[in-house]
């Protein structure tokens, strides 16, 4: 007998919503999945699917009221796990789209933990290795969101530059000596005031991404604790700030390693933003220049531009380093009638 449950992060019952993925993947897969967490900011409950007492599927339903589709409110669900059964998949999200109506909202999209600060998308492909902070999924979760009725709304890649080197186009140089002229500083991270470094960027995101796809604000507390833990992992040569000539943060490249990479040292370009002015255009070609170059110096052979939409600015950005298709993803959308 098929039943669903509905729990939160606290309750009694929660560990059979987080044990899930336990059943449904080898050991060495889980290693991979170390790292996901299941967010609360906008959570409306996680639901538990069980066949014969035994829990075979679950996801979380996330209401953020800032989230529009087509101007409309939409849902979210995200946190995602099923066994290979399209039943399981079909019923749990159909379940869903029930709870998601009765908020009012017009759409469902997932996979997308609550907003794109967070997890989302599903990979399509598993052509070549997983890479540090790539969250990882059976494949098949791809159909089982196809067969509960829902179409691709947004095509992400991953781009690899194999053959790292600095980009010595005469026009790229001009321009990053323009912007030096007109008093841009491009520096490393400060790791020793690294929370009012952190803090600057939230405030700068605001103006970088708000035009972005599914684009919706942050807490600044949010933020700081998912970006505060990574301090560890930054070599400062690599996450460079450019500012204008009065202090003004006005671009960033946030890198770190790739640290599932045993074969070759990679870089994984995890975040990249400019400011909007057109007076600022080329900014962002010339920090991954110098990215590049501090990079080769220590070693780094190859690049990762990770999550890329695919009508995105960031696309230009990464063909500019003869980036090629590494990996695809998708992300799915209901309309709920």
């Amino acid at each position: 007998m098929i039943q669903i449950f509905k729990t939160k992060p606290g309750e009694t019952d929660f560990h059979l919503f987080e044990k899930l993925p336990e059943s449904i993947y080898q050991e060495s897969e889980l290693a991979l999945k170390k790292s996901e967490k299941i967010p609360v900011d906008f959570l409306e409950g996680c639901y538990y699917l069980t066949d014969r007492e035994k829990v075979v599927a679950r996801a979380s339903l996330y209401f953020n009221p800032f989230l529009k589709y087509h101007d409309a409110p939409a849902c979210t669900v995200g946190t995602y796990e099923c066994a290979e059964n399209a039943t399981y998949a079909i019923t749990l999200l159909d379940h869903l789209k029930e709870q998601a109506k009765t908020l009012d909202a017009s759409y469902l999209i997932g996979p997308m933990n609550g907003s794109t600060w967070e997890n989302y998308r599903f990979s399509t492909d598993r052509n070549n290795p997983p890479y540090f902070l790539e969250p990882f999924h059976h494949l098949y979760y791809n159909d089982q969101f196809q067969d509960a009725g829902f179409e691709v709304i947004a095509r992400y890649y991953t781009n690899i530059d194999s053959n790292l080197e600095l980009n010595e186009d005469a026009a790229l140089t001009a321009r990053q000596q323009e912007l030096f002229d007109e008093g841009v500083v491009i520096r490393p991270i400060d790791l020793q005031h690294f929370e009012d470094e952190i803090g600057r960027i939230y405030a700068f995101n605001e103006i970088a991404f708000k035009t972005n796809f599914l684009y919706t604000p942050i807490s600044q507390k949010a933020f700081l604790d998912k970006y505060l833990p990574t301090k560890n992992l930054i070599n400062p040569a690599l996450t460079l700030l450019a500012e204008d000539e009065n202090g003004t943060l006005i671009g960033y490249y946030f890198c770190i390693q790739d640290f599932l990479n045993t074969t070759e040292k990679s870089l994984i370009v995890k975040t990249l933003a400019r400011h909007p002015d057109p007076n600022w255009k080329g900014l962002g070609h010339v920090i991954g220049n110098i990215v590049y170059g501090e990079a080769m110096k220590l070693g780094f052979t190859s690049a990762l531009h990770p999550f890329i939409y695919q009508q995105g600015t960031s696309m230009a950005l990464s063909k500019n380093f003869s980036g090629v298709n590494y990996k695809n993803y998708a992300l799915y959308g209901v309309k709920i009638d």
